[in-house]
């Protein structure tokens, strides 16, 4: 009986809980139904008081009286009815469209009405916190007004100042991804170019002495998350000073860790891509430098030592006095040098492999290019020894 009980109670439940919060018992046609509120209600015949009389029908004849001077007079009511209600027009019936308006559903019904005005309050109450020092009450009400009101029109500020308290606070990283929230959501803010300009300041704390934070405390490098800031802002504004700044210290930063190929990517990125920014002598000669320093790992490939002397040449041609301060004239003798023992050891290699016209090929290149360099002689003693060894098999 128990369990009977729990199951008729659970059905119970579960019919009123179906059933719209907007349906109604109503009694109709002499029975009870279950009819929505918004449905029109069919309108009751007015009752008559039980002591009133019938209506009584008007008797032939009677109806309005000729006056002698031939007009009509007063019409007789029967059993003295009074005029006003037999001329009393009769009540309308609402018709389809006279429905009441419809009520909210009850998963929508909340207990006590919202204030209209509590997003200006949560911002009010941030800002003072904000500007009392009391940062951590204040992000917590602007991010309650972030979250709550995403057409507040106190939201942008608020996205700002909460990025502002955690700048202040040394919580980078979360501070960045307000910024960037800001930025992908606000373009039109005041605040945009400013909170650019953070972001930079973020990336060159991070390749600083700053430290990414694990709950709460400073203990892994921010590098990686710095350059990654740094591609961001430059995705965010590919042109202009901000992304020259972007470029330049990306390829500063893997010039100081000696990534060559990388540091010479940037560099060149750079070049291509504002041939007339502020930074382009720096830009143009590490470029060159790059490509000289990264020739050390393949012995044979002779190309981007080509690559290298034709930069550093362009160079001295557009910045003579520059190229004069940075040694670049010892620079392209050197190049010189690496190019021709370059070629020698290529030579030297085809000897060795037993392949005599590529060896010649190739020694000859160097007297050609490089006559008064030493590899130029030790090319000729090459070409010296295959044509010795060449007679005795004429």
């Amino acid at each position: 009986m128990r369990s009977l009980a729990v199951w008729l109670a659970v059905f119970v439940i579960l019919g009123l809980t179906a059933a719209p919060a907007w349906a109604v018992w109503v009694w109709r046609d002499g029975r009870w139904q279950w009819v929505e509120e918004t449905e029109p209600q069919p309108s009751a015949a007015p009752e008559r008081p039980e002591s009133a009389p019938p209506p009584i029908e008007p008797t032939p004849g009677s109806g309005p009286r000729q006056t002698p001077d031939g007009g009509e007079d007063i019409p007789v009511l029967p059993h003295g009815t009074r005029t006003a209600e037999r001329e009393q027009p009769a009540p309308e019936v609402p018709g389809p469209a006279a429905k009441a308006s419809p009520k909210r559903p009850w998963w929508k019904r909340w207990w006590r009405q919202e204030d209209s005005n509590a997003d200006r309050t949560l911002f009010g109450e941030g800002k003072e916190a904000y500007l009392s020092g009391r940062h951590r009450k204040a992000e917590r009400s602007f991010k309650s007004l972030i979250k709550r009101y995403p057409g507040s029109a106190y939201r942008a500020e608020a996205m700002w100042l909460r990025s502002e308290s955690l700048f202040t606070r040394k919580e980078y990283y979360k501070a960045f991804e307000q910024y960037e929230e800001l930025i992908a959501q606000y373009a039109g803010s005041p605040h945009y170019c400013e909170a650019l300009e953070r972001e930079i300041e973020i990336a060159e704390r991070y390749l600083g002495p700053a430290r990414r934070r694990v709950l709460g405390v400073p203990m892994l490098s921010g590098e990686t998350e710095a350059l990654e800031i740094l591609r961001r802002v430059y995705e965010h504004q590919p042109t202009g000073d901000l992304a020259e700044a972007c470029l330049v210290r990306i390829a500063d930063y893997y010039w100081d860790k000696q990534a060559w190929q990388e540091a010479e990517d940037y560099y060149d990125r750079y070049c291509r891509e504002h041939p007339n920014g502020r930074r382009i002598v720096h830009a143009e000669l590490r470029r060159a430098k790059s490509t000289i320093e990264k020739c050390h790992g393949v012995r044979y490939d002779t190309t981007s030592l080509a690559l290298a002397y034709d930069r550093l040449r362009q160079f001295q041609q557009k910045y003579p006095e520059k190229a004069q301060g940075e040694g670049v004239a010892e620079l392209l003798g050197q190049l010189q040098e690496r190019q021709a023992e370059s070629l020698y050891e290529i030579a030297a290699y085809y000897h060795r492999a037993g392949r005599p016209l590529a060896a010649a090929y190739y020694a000859e290149r160097v007297q050609q290019r490089f006559a008064d360099s030493p590899w130029s002689k030790n090319a000729a003693n090459l070409l010296e020894q295959m044509s010795l060894k060449k007679e005795p098999n004429q």
